[in-house]
């Protein structure tokens, strides 16, 4: 049984979105919808190039993209240069306790962490979105954004991508976004580190679900995979 499967996934070539049937707590850093705020759809939009110049506010692009769309509300949004359609969702459950992680992943733009600022020619990044069952209290999910970055950069550093900004292997993509998604109920979790069940929940979805993703990268395959809690992978 999918815990997630009153809010599943919309996808096209354009947009990835997840309508919510109850307001979320988002913590992140996107382009759109960025800090702590409360929410009830989350978009990603792929984006090229040409869509991006030296002159173009990402943030006024993506509102303005919104607004075509007829989305008044306040959203969570992702940005991205990879196939929407190669999205990967990892669910992993343990006890009453579950986690979905959404990642896109692109890797045009991958960079060592310490690497000198350069202009990228490309873009690419790492979209990141964890969703938990139960409600996360801030400083838990400021927590929960540490266990997915471990995660992100252990995935990356396993692939053995070449940082284009220096000489040692990519730790990740100059653009990398993370948001952590939880349910605004009482009760709240105020911990999720890695001697948690959450914790533990949260570091192997992410894993797994960006490793699917460089995978897919790296092959250029549109596929979609989706992992259950067994680790099974539907095609």
């Amino acid at each position: 049984m999918n815990p997630f499967s009153d809010s599943p996934l919309l996808v096209s070539e354009k947009w990835l979105e997840l309508p919510l049937k109850e307001t979320h707590s988002a913590l992140s850093w996107a382009i759109v919808g960025g800090g702590w705020i409360s929410i009830e759809k989350v978009y990603w939009i792929r984006v090229n190039n040409s869509d991006l110049g030296p002159n173009i506010i990402p943030e006024e692009f993506y509102r303005n993209r919104l607004a075509e769309k007829g989305e008044r509300e306040e959203v969570l949004g992702f940005m991205t240069s990879a196939s929407l359609l190669d999205h990967s969702v990892v669910i992993r459950s343990k006890e009453e306790f579950h986690v979905r992680c959404i990642s896109t992943v692109g890797l045009g733009n991958s960079v060592r962490v310490g690497d000198l600022p350069t202009p990228s020619p490309k873009i690419g990044t790492i979209n990141v979105l964890v969703q938990t069952s139960e409600s996360l209290t801030l400083s838990a999910s400021l927590e929960a954004v540490s266990i997915a970055t471990e995660a992100r950069t252990l995935a990356v550093l396993e692939a053995e991508i070449q940082s284009k900004a220096g000489e040692g292997l990519a730790t990740g993509t100059g653009t990398d976004c993370i948001g952590i998604l939880s349910p605004t109920r009482s009760n709240a979790i105020d911990y999720v580190g890695k001697h948690t069940i959450f914790g533990h929940l949260i570091g192997t979805a992410v894993f797994q679900s960006v490793q699917a993703g460089i995978r897919s990268w790296k092959h250029g395959r549109s596929t979609f995979t989706n992992h259950n809690a067994l680790g099974r992978t539907f095609l």
